[in-house]
C-alpha cells in the first residue's frame, strides 16, 4: 500500500517546539525582553483607548429590556429631578401665602438643599449601583420621595418643610437619580450619549409639565390638595419607571465584577477627571443662576404676569433640543469635546441677558438658546465622565462622584448669586454668572486635552 508522506510537523516536534517557546520566554534575553515590551506597550494602549474588551459585559445596544430601560428611567427622572425644577411654585406660594414671616432667602434654603441632596446622594448611590443593588436604590429612594411629597401638603411650620421637602425629599430623590443615569450604560455603549440625553430629557418634561400643573391645581383646589394630587403624578411616574427598567443580567444585575475595585481617591489623582470635577462646580454656579432667576429677569423688565409665568416653561421646552441633539452628534464626535462647547455658548449667553433685560422679546429669544445650550450641559456630563471609565465596574461611581461638585454648586450658588444680585445690582449678577461659566469651561477643555492625549485620539 501507498503511504501518505505527512509534509507538517509531528506531535513530537510541536510539543518540542512549544517547550522551546516556553523555556525561551523566561531566558533575560534582551531580543526577547524588547518584543515583550512592545507588546506590553501595545496592549496598555489599547487599553488606555477603551474600555477593558476582555472584562467588560457584552453591550446588546437595544432590544426590548434595553429600550424598556430607557423608558422607565425617563419617568424616574421626570418624577425626581422633573419634580425638583417646579420648585419655583413652591417659592412662590411659600413666600406670599405660606410663610409669609420669613424672607425669601431662608426659603430658597429648602429648593437648593433638595437639589443638592439630589446630586451629593450620588456618592452614595453611585458606587452601590456598581455593586448591583439598583432596585434596593430605587425602591427606597421611590418610598421615601412619595412619602416626603405627601408630608409637604400636611406641613404647618417652617421647619417641617425644610425637614420634608428640603432633607428628606432630596434623600429619596437622590437614590433614585444616579441609578437611573447609569442604567442604560449597562445595556449600550455606541449610543450612551443618544439615550443619556433621551433620559435626561425627562427632566425637561417635568420642568413644563409640574409647574402649570401646579400652578392650576393650587388656584382651583388649594395648596394642600394641589400638591396630593401632584403627589399621585409622582405614584404613576415611580411605579412605571421601577417597572419597567430591568438590570442586565437579572434583577441583581452586573455587580461591577468585570474589573478592578473602583478607588475614588485614584480618580483625582487623574488630571482630566480632577479638571472636570472643578469645572463642573463653576459651570454649575454659572448656568443655574439665569435659570433660578429667570422670572424675576422677566419683572425687571417689565414683562407681563402671564408671559413671565410661562419663561421658566419656555426655557425647559428649548432644553428638550439641548438634552437630544448634541447627545446624537457626541456619540460620533465625542461628548467631552461637545460639552466644552455647549458650556462656552451658556457662559457666553449668559453675558447675553444683558441685552435681554431692555426687550421682552429678546428675553423669550435668550431663554430659548440658553435652555437649548444649557440643557447638553447636564445630558452630555454623564456621558462625559463614562468616557474617562477604564472598565465597566466604576461607571456609577464615577458619575456620583462627579454630581458631587455639581451638588456643591446647587447648594451655594443660588444664594452667591442672589446676594450679588442684592449688593450689586442685575449687571453684576449677570457677569458673575458668566464669568464663572467660563472658567469652567476653560477647565473642561483641559480635561478634554488630558484625555485626548492619554487615549491618543482626538474624539473624545
Amino acid at each position: 500500500m501507498h503511504r501518505e508522506v505527512r509534509t507538517g510537523p509531528s506531535r513530537t516536534q510541536s510539543n518540542r517546539r512549544y517547550k522551546m517557546t516556553t523555556t525561551t520566554a523566561n531566558l533575560p534575553n534582551a531580543a526577547f525582553d524588547n518584543v515583550d515590551m512592545e507588546k506590553q506597550t501595545v496592549t496598555a494602549e489599547a487599553s488606555d483607548n477603551t474600555v477593558n474588551d476582555k472584562t467588560e459585559p457584552d453591550f446588546p445596544e437595544g432590544g426590548l429590556d434595553g429600550w424598556s430601560s430607557v423608558t422607565g428611567a425617563w419617568f424616574l427622572i421626570f418624577g425626581t429631578f422633573g419634580i425638583a425644577n417646579a420648585f419655583g411654585v413652591f417659592q412662590s406660594y411659600y413666600v406670599l401665602v405660606k410663610y409669609p414671616s420669613h424672607d425669601s432667602s431662608s426659603l430658597a434654603w429648602i429648593g437648593s438643599v433638595q437639589m443638592f441632596l439630589l446630586f451629593m446622594m450620588g456618592g452614595v448611590a453611585g458606587p452601590l449601583f456598581d455593586k448591583g443593588y439598583y432596585y434596593p436604590l430605587v425602591v427606597t429612594g421611590a418610598s421615601t420621595h412619595i412619602f416626603t411629597f405627601f408630608m409637604i401638603s400636611l406641613c404647618k411650620a417652617y421647619w417641617q418643610t425644610f425637614l420634608a421637602q428640603g432633607i428628606a425629599a432630596g434623600i429619596g430623590m437622590g437614590l433614585i437619580f444616579i441609578p437611573a443615569l447609569g442604567l442604560p450604560s449597562q445595556y449600550f455603549k455606541k449610543k450612551r450619549g443618544l439615550v443619556s440625553g433621551l433620559i435626561v430629557t425627562g427632566s425637561s418634561a417635568g420642568g413644563v409639565v409640574v409647574p402649570i400643573m401646579l400652578n392650576k391645581l393650587i388656584a382651583k383646589v388649594g395648596f394642600e390638595k394641589g400638591v396630593q394630587y401632584t403627589g399621585c403624578l409622582v405614584i404613576a411616574c415611580m411605579v412605571i419607571g421601577i417597572a419597567l427598567s430591568r438590570p442586565y443580567g437579572g434583577v441583581h444585575g452586573k455587580k461591577g465584577d468585570a474589573g478592578t475595585k473602583p478607588n475614588v481617591m485614584s480618580f483625582f489623582k487623574e488630571p482630566a477627571y480632577l479638571a472636570l470635577f472643578v469645572g463642573v462646580f463653576f459651570v454649575a454656579w454659572g448656568v443655574f443662576f439665569p435659570i433660578q432667576f429667570l422670572q424675576y429677569f422677566g419683572e425687571l423688565n417689565g414683562t407681563s404676569k402671564d408671559l413671565t409665568f410661562y419663561l421658566v416653561a419656555i426655557l425647559n421646552a428649548a432644553s428638550v433640543v439641548g438634552r437630544t441633539v448634541p447627545n446624537m452628534i457626541a456619540d460620533t464626535f465625542g461628548p467631552l469635546n461637545l460639552i466644552t462647547i455647549m458650556c462656552f455658548l451658556s457662559s457666553a449667553l449668559c453675558f447675553a441677558f444683558f441685552g435681554a433685560a431692555h426687550s421682552t422679546a429678546g428675553l423669550i429669544v435668550v431663554a430659548i438658546l440658553f435652555g437649548a445650550f444649557s440643557g447638553a450641559f447636564i445630558s452630555l456630563l454623564a456621558p462625559a465622565v463614562m468616557s474617562m471609565a477604564k472598565s465597566q465596574s466604576e461607571i456609577g461611581t464615577r458619575i456620583g462622584v462627579a454630581m458631587m461638585g455639581l451638588a456643591l454648586a446647587a447648594l451655594t450658588g443660588s444664594p452667591l448669586g442672589a446676594a450679588i444680585l442684592d449688593a450689586r445690582g442685575y449687571g453684576a449678577s449677570i457677569a458673575w454668572s458668566g464669568s464663572m461659566g467660563a472658567l469652567g469651561t476653560a477647565l473642561f477643555a483641559a480635561a478634554t486635552f488630558f484625555t485626548a492625549r492619554s487615549k491618543g485620539k482626538w474624539r473624545v
